[in-house]
């Protein structure tokens, strides 16, 4: 009953602390104020007609025309001094593109890093690049980075959640040169790529100008200060007028894509020869229609959902929860933070194979909305319960349904409304969320969601996971933080019932509430001091089952410094009281992680920990110590080879002796030949061994040796981010008590090929 009742009075809560935002807002409008922080007379960009054709030098005469500006300000290490070196931007519109160009000295010019690397892979080089709120209201930007050779860099970030999705690709070009004084580079942007009002008069958007210099640091400079005693970071850009000609148009895209593969298959223990069902072809289309300045169409119709890379291997042995893996689909992509929430109630992977997808997203001065429908040909849900989760695949195809609109209170809060749907046979969940963040000043911020599921289980759900025919469960968070340039701290309290199910999102627990208490504190080095930031923070959590039984409490420690060669130490301890299996378990554990870069072409990183654990594998719970480390190279050989290696490994010992090694092993080399082409191998390896002794396993049946191997050598070539040629070969081996040495059991020749047609 306590749930319902606390869900009650959060309703009442969201309503209060809306109608205070309400309230706040008629007061700043009859006084003729603004909430905005950065209070200035915008900029003026002009507008000049052009045929400039990119080669990244800045010779011609229209960018004599175009508004400079200086990257004037160090906002890190530095906190708004004078830049180092001299950067400066201009800027200009044609009416049909936005266009940008930089010119960026660099004294040192022996240690520019600048290479040939694939799109959205360049976050250690020297980078200029643009972040545009075209509707001024702070919540998301759209960036665009460069670097000294053209590679492109986009994202968007929400400034709401703090998070910025790479993930998002446009079409849009870039030249680079590295010159004598440093480099220069112009950038081309069609405004049909981005959303912004609907209107005909002039347009008020925040800009911001930015460089990013890898050094002895990682220098950052840009047009704007940042003010580090304003807990945001869009509404501290710079305000530019014009654009009041400018249209996305109804710019329709049309992306046709084929697949075709061939796979082999054999079953190594009947010594099975190759088996194959011939060639597997397949075709479909996406189609991105801009039906206004503000909203877009996407459909997809035998949605190409292939992925081309597999995601990293990750340790999955001995753990409790589904493991999360990113988004990397393109359907999914385009306006995903549409979707997005303090809590994860909608995660696209959880729609793993559909036929058809429609979506449309929308942004107006007022807010935004998102709609996603999809049949897929899967239906796998994630079943939560206090301690643990299970991963369920059902026989039936599924409809899923995914609806968001979140309404612009104030320029620094917002109410949000989303809805989730999904049904496959007797099986159906649906979800309704709440949700707002809330400025409350300069350093504090309010955010809240209330969550309630409705769901019927089909009857092998009930019979197999002693589920109830009908479930019906709420849910909600709150959090409050603060922060400022020194001191942080935040108070987060998160209440599930036993019932509630997010079954299209990514919510691996319930039946429990857990409230947390952190802060920290910041400390920032001189100009001749070794580390330039030293963070220690700490918080204090309890977790509570839905019957009242404590479940845990735990307090942790954690020390951040960051220093010259771009170095980075991050120290953890803690300590737990943990209930699991009608027994407590008491639990230390510590970790570092370290790394630095030795040569500007060379990162590398290790990382050591030792914990108490559970044994969850065997028939009792038992406790045990894990000892893990880890070690990590990237190296930019030369400006078109680039080599990653990661391994890591686990040891889990028991009071009975050493109960299982596992280990992961991540490669990846890459040639890239210029900024379209790369050939790229991959190789994802994972073991773990257990112990054969009697004593330790105490009847668990499990092989002592489980090894997997997967190779890919795969060519691409990207025309743009959409239009692209893969030619691949993969395979996968294993190895077990069965099957004496590593053996390919599968094998694959694929092509794919795609073409974006802008219409």
């Amino acid at each position: 009953m306590h749930y319902k009742n606390n869900l009650i009075g959060i309703g009442f809560l969201f309503l209060a602390t809306a109608a205070c935002d309400l309230g706040k807002v008629a007061a700043a409008q009859m006084d003729g104020k603004t909430t905005n922080q950065n209070i200035e007379i915008p900029q003026d960009i002009p507008k000049i007609k052009t045929n400039l054709e990119l080669d990244g030098r800045l010779s011609e005469a229209v960018w004599q025309q175009a508004k400079r500006v200086d990257l004037a300000y160090e906002t890190d290490p530095g906190e708004n001094i004078p830049a180092k070196v001299s950067t400066q931007a201009y800027v200009f519109e044609d009416g049909d593109f936005l266009y940008i160009g930089f010119k960026a000295e660099d004294p040192n010019k022996e240690s520019l890093r600048a290479s040939f690397r694939d799109r959205d892979d360049i976050a250690d080089e020297d980078l200029v690049g643009i972040k545009i709120d075209t509707f001024n209201d702070q919540r998301r930007t759209y960036n665009f980075f460069v670097n000294p050779l053209g590679i492109q860099e986009d994202s968007i970030s929400d400034d709401v959640l703090d998070r910025e999705d790479y993930s998002w690709n446009a079409i849009w070009y870039s030249a680079g040169q590295v010159t004598e004084q440093g480099y220069s580079v112009e950038i081309k942007i069609p405004f049909k790529i981005l959303r912004f009002a609907k209107t005909e008069q002039q347009k008020r958007w925040a800009i911001d100008f930015v460089r990013l210099m890898p050094k002895e640091y990682e220098y950052r400079f840009a047009a704007a200060p940042v003010d580090r005693n304003i807990n945001c970071t869009i509404c501290q850009y710079q305000k530019v007028a014009g654009f009041s000609e400018i249209s996305s148009g109804q710019n329709l895209e049309l992306i046709p894509y084929v697949v075709a593969n061939k796979t082999e298959q054999r079953d190594l223990q009947q010594n099975q020869d190759w088996q194959d069902d011939g060639v597997d072809t397949e075709a479909g289309l996406d189609l991105r229609w801009a039906i206004s300045d503000n909203s877009i169409l996407n459909a997809t119709v035998n949605p190409d959902f292939s992925q081309v890379e597999s995601d990293s291997a990750q340790l999955d042995v001995n753990t409790r929860f589904a493991l999360f893996f990113e988004e990397k689909r393109p359907f999914f992509l385009e306006g995903a933070d549409y979707f997005n929430t303090m809590l994860t109630i909608f995660y696209s992977r959880n729609i793993a194979d559909p036929d058809a997808g429609v979506k449309y997203t929308a942004k107006d001065e007022h807010g935004s909305l998102g709609v996603l429908v999809t049949r897929d040909n899967n239906t796998n849900i994630i079943l939560p319960y206090s301690q643990s989760s299970r991963l369920v695949a059902l026989e039936d195809e599924s409809n899923s349904a995914a609806v968001r609109y979140a309404y612009d209170l104030s320029e620094s809060s917002l109410l949000g409304v989303t809805m989730t749907h999904r049904d496959a046979g007797d099986y159906s969940n649906d979800l309704i969320s709440f949700d707002g963040k809330h400025q409350l000043t300069d350093t504090d911020v309010f955010r809240y969601q209330l969550i309630h599921t409705e769901t019927d289980n089909p009857e092998n759900l009930q019979t197999d996971f002693d589920r109830d025919a009908s479930e019906s469960g709420s849910a909600y968070r709150l959090n409050y933080s603060h922060n400022d340039r020194d001191w942080s701290w935040f108070v987060s309290h998160n209440d599930f019932d036993k019932e509630f199910r997010a079954d299209l999102g990514f919510l691996t627990r319930s039946g429990y509430r857990k409230t947390i208490i952190g802060a920290g504190r910041r400390w920032y080095g001189e100009k001749d001091d070794f580390f330039s930031r030293i963070q220690f923070s700490g918080d204090w959590d309890t977790t509570v089952e839905y019957t009242g039984q404590r479940l845990e409490t735990e307090t942790d420690l954690a020390l951040s410094l960051l220093g010259r060669a771009q170095s980075q130490i991050d120290l953890r301890a803690g300590t737990r009281n943990l209930y699991f299996d009608d027994r407590w378990f008491d639990q230390d554990y510590y970790s570092i992680s370290a790394s630095y870069k030795p040569l500007a072409n060379l990162r590398t990183g290790i990382v050591a920990s030792f914990t108490d654990d559970i044994d969850f594998l065997s028939a009792s719970s038992r406790a045990g110590e894990v000892d893990g480390y880890g070690a990590y190279v990237d190296w930019q050989a030369t400006k078109h080879f680039n080599l990653y290696l990661e391994y890591e490994k686990q040891s889990f010992d028991v009071a009975q002796g050493n109960f299982f090694d596992a280990e992961v092993a991540n490669a990846k080399l890459v040639y890239q030949f210029n900024e379209k082409s790369f050939l790229r191998f991959l190789l994802r390896y994972t073991n773990s061994d257990f112990s054969q002794d009697p004593n330790v396993l105490q009847g668990l049946n499990v092989s002592s040796i489980n090894k997997n191997l997967v190779r890919q050598l795969l060519y691409a070539y990207k025309l743009d981010a959409k239009s692209v040629l893969y030619l691949g070969y993969s395979d996968n081996g294993i190895e077990n008590d069965q099957i004496s040495s590593l053996t390919e059991n599968q094998r694959t020749l694929f092509a794919k090929f795609s073409y974006a047609f802008q219409l």
